[in-house]
């Protein structure tokens, strides 16, 4: 008997020193920013991956089996990497053998997932004949089309800041476009110090809905360079929507960047990135606005928890406007997290606000709102911006879901600005999606939005879209 438990323990242990060791090519790649698995709780997530597995291996290690001690058991079902609505999967796995399925590592861990995305796990997938290298063709062909009733008959997308007051925008519209098709590819292939990874995604909203390249970049190990999601964002915590904008106070801006992130615990990263350092503002035929000399430098820290995540994240940039690299200090900081209630309810929510950041939210990006020319000192000064949303989401069963969301914007004005200055905008959306089969979705949804101005004329505009998804 003290033989067999000496053979016992002795096999338990090169089991585990074995589960452990593979830890360092074995990891968790989830669909967003999140804290990827140390060698230290490798087993907590190959348990929580395949608990009969684990039963069948090791039916008398107690230390697994004890919910006390797995730390990040719930985390693994928080909305940001479980399976939701369908075959929306967030965990990306490879077969090993017949039975066993592990979570493969992967340097896109510091990657966002935007829900307007192609979708992560589809696509056709070619690999070397040693293994080594792989690239995976991506589409998502997509329909989409409204009937406004007012307010934005003459936009496509439902962007707040472009409401008219008073009487303009009343007719009623109809269009469809098939411009949000994403096309694009990923590639990996394994070395020594780990896999190197490569992403390019594209559509055909460029200027004249031209060709328009989305996401461009590699990663390796924690760094990230090329154009994609700002680190200055939280994509996670942004609802599902029909319309291509969402929620007008939104961060959804793709920079160009590098980005450094690193794992300080098994539950938190911390991110930082420089970006690109492109100024939005309106500027009269009287000044020459010089190149910009310094880039924007954001940060965050993500926290996930067994409820959902939480994240906090703040930007500064150095903004010049004349030769002499005259200028000014912005900054911003933002609050944003998804709560789960259960299997089937999630409240996702973002609050910001800063001096010279419209450049980096949706409903006021690219009408020149960083700064706004002071004509009584001659000089430019940051326009301060506050909003926020909160979202509820619902899977009414396993392939029909929805997301109700109201949010709002708004930028105080300065006194010499004029009356028809932009100060308030109002939203709300719903919606339902249904997964008609793998591969096909649809979606409709209900918008509203108001716009108030300085002079407090206000506008409304009503909106009814649909799309259809094809993925593959």
């Amino acid at each position: 008997m003290l033989i067999n438990s000496s053979i016992e323990r002795l096999l338990k242990s090169v089991l585990i020193a074995c589960l452990l060791l593979n830890s360092w090519n074995i990891g968790a790649q989830s669909r967003v920013v999140g804290a990827l698995p140390d060698s230290s709780i490798i087993l907590q997530h190959i348990f929580i991956t395949d608990a009969q597995l684990i039963d069948s291996l090791m039916t008398n290690v107690d230390s697994l089996k004890s919910p006390s001690n797995i730390s990040l058991a719930e985390a693994m079902f928080n909305p940001d990497i479980k399976l939701i609505h369908g075959d929306t999967i967030k965990l990306k796995t490879v077969e090993v053998g017949e039975q066993y399925n592990f979570i493969e590592r992967d340097s896109s861990k510091i990657v966002d997932i935007h829900p307007q995305d192609s979708p992560d796990h589809k696509g056709f997938t070619l690999t070397a004949d040693d293994g080594n290298s792989k690239i995976t063709f991506k589409g998502s062909i997509r329909l989409n089309g409204a009937y406004d009733f007012n307010g934005l008959s003459h936009r496509d997308h439902f962007q707040t800041y472009n409401i008219p007051v008073g009487d303009e925008g009343q007719g009623a519209r109809f269009f469809m476009s098939g411009n949000q098709t994403r096309f694009g590819f990923e590639a990996s292939k394994k070395t020594d110090l780990g896999p190197v990874s490569i992403r390019l995604e594209s559509d055909f909203l460029g200027p004249l809905y031209t060709y328009r390249i989305r996401h461009v970049y590699g990663s390796f190990m924690d760094v990230l360079a090329g154009q994609t999601w700002s680190v200055f964002g939280d994509p996670t915590s942004i609802p599902w929507t029909v319309d291509l904008e969402g929620p007008n106070s939104s961060l959804s801006e793709r920079t160009v960047q590098v980005r450094y992130s690193r794992l300080i615990n098994q539950n938190t990263r911390w991110t930082i990135s420089i970006e690109s350092p492109q100024l939005d503002l309106t500027a009269p035929d009287s000044l020459q606005v010089t190149l910009q000399d310094f880039p924007d430098i954001a940060t965050r820290f993500k926290r996930l928890t067994n409820w959902g995540h939480v994240q906090v994240a703040m930007i500064f940039r150095s903004m010049a406007y004349n030769t002499d690299q005259s200028g000014s200090l912005g900054f911003g900081a933002l609050l944003s997290g998804r709560y789960e209630f259960d299997d089937n309810q999630e409240l996702l929510f973002q609050a910001v606000g800063g001096k010279g950041i419209a450049r980096y939210i949706g409903s006021v990006n690219g009408n020149g709102l960083d700064v706004v020319y002071n004509p009584i000192e001659n000089t430019y000064d940051p326009l301060e911006l506050y909003g926020g949303f909160i979202s509820y989401g619902i899977d009414w069963n396993d392939k029909i879901f929805s997301y109700f969301t109201p949010g709002l914007t708004y930028m105080p004005p300065y006194s010499y600005q004029p009356d028809d200055t932009f100060v308030f905008s109002g939203y709300f959306s719903g919606n339902v999606f249904w997964n008609v089969n793998p591969g096909i979705r649809v979606g409709g949804e209900y918008s509203f939005g108001s716009r108030i101005n300085k002079d407090d004329q206000k506008g409304i505009a009503n909106r009814i879209s649909f799309i259809v998804y094809y993925d593959f």
